[in-house]
């Protein structure tokens, strides 16, 4: 093995330790969720998903280039408040330097893309997965006020809910690049990756126009922040084009 094959396997090394690290402090917070230890949990888990971003942004120079591969990845819909769980993800992909872009299939399901540089994607899609039934479970049950909507109530509750991941999630990609050594340099490569997901994007669908932003209530804002800020774990169509989200 050659100089550049030993140091792209011990990035990919480095890579899936941080991610594992990641699984196993949102698992254990899963299992203590509701105490102050899940809350710390969490924290820790986000930051290090800002820091194996900002991590690898700076390696990005180095040899290896597969992290730095801009792709789509296709995150297909399922079950109620598929609006809603659009909005999370696209809170998501906003908040680690991607795009998201909604369309339907010819079956039917609704399909979400998210556009961007391959460890930002992956970050993306491991916590949609994750979170898109963390969020649906707690809109569940929730109870209003009487006179008040259930579905009214729970959309509500929802786009608080991905507000404040998202938040959190760019609050903790910031902290990441303060905290870096090249904090300058990780800013530029991260800016950089946002300009190559909104460029793949326009190549990938050239017919993308802007969503109009969606109305709900504001019953169950307040509770879907607050819950959202102590996630327990372990982010129309136009003539059938595609609608691009949280531009």
């Amino acid at each position: 093995m050659n100089t550049t094959d030993s140091a792209q396997s011990a990035s990919a090394r480095s890579s899936e330790k941080a991610l594992d690290r990641v699984r196993k402090l949102f698992a254990k917070a899963e299992s203590v969720a509701g105490t102050p230890e899940a809350e710390v949990l969490l924290e820790r888990a986000y930051a290090l998903l800002a820091k194996y971003g900002v991590d690898e942004a700076l390696a990005r120079s180095g040899l290896d280039q597969s992290a730095s591969e801009v792709l789509v990845h296709e995150y297909v819909l399922s079950g109620k408040y598929q609006p809603d769980q659009v909005g999370l993800i696209a809170s998501l992909a906003n908040a680690m330097h991607c795009k998201a872009v909604t369309s339907r299939r010819a079956d039917g399901k609704r399909i979400v893309y998210v556009v961007g540089v391959r460890r930002h994607v992956d970050r993306v899609v491991m916590l949609a997965g994750a979170l898109t039934g963390i969020m649906l479970a707690g809109a569940a049950r929730q109870r209003p006020a009487p006179g008040i909507s259930a579905v009214t109530h729970r959309k509500s509750f929802m786009t608080g809910f991905a507000f404040e991941v998202g938040r959190r999630l760019a609050a903790a990609e910031a902290g990441a690049v303060s905290a870096s050594e090249d904090a300058v340099g990780a800013g530029l490569v991260l800016r950089s990756d946002s300009q190559r997901a909104e460029s793949a994007m326009r190549r990938r669908f050239p017919h993308t126009v802007k969503g109009s932003r969606r109305r709900v209530g504001t019953s169950g804002l307040e509770e879907g922040r607050r819950v959202g800020g102590t996630v327990d774990l372990g982010q129309s169509r136009f003539a059938g084009g595609r609608r691009q989200i949280g531009a």
